[in-house]
């Protein structure tokens, strides 16, 4: 296993899983990180496990039909590899003491941090089937799938993407909480692998 810290963002996250599939030539990739919520009775320390990936925020039109379809590939969902995301959720659903916390679906990927309910809100109605957003899930799978690299996500829900967002609260939860659920998480699924 390698762990490499990609840096915030979908060009750093690009960065990282095209360096991580030259060097190291992978059987897979898992990306994780925190991310916001899309529902707002949802609550922080929600476990999300991607299914697919949009990213929110590229609009091509008139090049594409519609707002996150990649004009390159001709599609806005990119699937994550249906094996690796089961593993991952099956290991997610052991690593916490209530497995309702746990979701599996798309994932909405941007260059933003939400920090506004109405951008949050548009988000959400723009792409009615996110359970949250974050800033590398998509850029990601995007290079992951251009390499034929099996892809999965995991993503822990810090905050409510509203104006309730503070910053030292999130990087506190993702250093105490988050940290250690990913590690869970993770170290029971590589011995799946």
């Amino acid at each position: 296993m390698v762990v490499v810290v990609g840096g915030v963002g979908k060009v750093s996250a690009a960065l990282a899983t095209q360096f991580l599939h030259d060097a190291f030539k992978p059987r897979c990739i898992v990306a994780i990180g925190l991310a916001g919520e899309l529902r707002a009775e949802h609550s922080r320390g929600h476990v999300v496990v991607a299914s697919s990936a949009v990213q929110h925020d590229i609009d091509a039109r008139p090049l594409t039909p519609a707002r996150g379809v990649i004009p390159s590939l001709g599609v806005a969902e990119i699937n994550a590899d249906a094996a690796l995301a089961e593993k991952l959720l099956v290991a997610a659903k052991r690593a916490v003491e209530n497995p309702r916390i746990v979701r599996s679906g798309l994932v909405l990927t941007g260059d933003q941090i939400v920090t506004s309910k109405a951008v949050r809100d548009t988000i959400a109605r723009d792409f009615p089937e996110g359970l949250c957003v974050d800033m590398e899930t998509a850029a990601v799978a995007q290079v992951a799938q251009q390499n034929g690299l099996p892809w999965g996500a995991v993503r822990v829900t810090s905050d409510k993407a509203d104006e309730s967002f503070d910053l030292e609260e999130v990087i506190d939860f993702g250093v105490n909480t988050a940290g250690e659920l990913f590690a869970r998480i993770i170290g029971d699924a590589v011995t799946d692998l």
